[in-house]
């Protein structure tokens, strides 16, 4: 299995969109959000690679459901994946380019 490490910031990202969406669709949907995110990060973990390289090699995989990406960075030296953004896809999409190394 792919080590998977998160972004400090990232980690709040997702809580505050999971309570953002229990709050305005019920926690079902705060749930539900978080299971899709999950599954999408479990399909980085899986195949690293699989998704293209987009900005400062940041790699995106779309969480199913919601207008949200998971954005992580792809170590190739040792094949673990650092979550760096769970971003909305109406947000600014460069906010996070300063988490991803050079």
């Amino acid at each position: 299995m792919t080590p998977i490490t998160w972004d400090d910031e990232a980690k709040c990202e997702l809580n505050c969109s999971a309570l953002y969406l229990a709050k305005r669709g019920g926690r079902e949907l705060g749930e539900r959000f978080l299971k899709e995110v999950e599954t999408a990060v479990a399909g980085a973990g899986n195949d690293p690679a699989r998704h293209r390289k987009f900005r400062r090699d940041a790699r995106k995989v779309r969480v199913e459901r919601f207008p949200y990406h998971v954005v992580y960075w792809h170590d190739e030296a040792d094949g673990s994946i650092h979550i760096v953004a769970i971003a909305h896809t109406s947000r600014d999409p460069d906010y996070w380019r300063e988490r991803v190394p050079n």
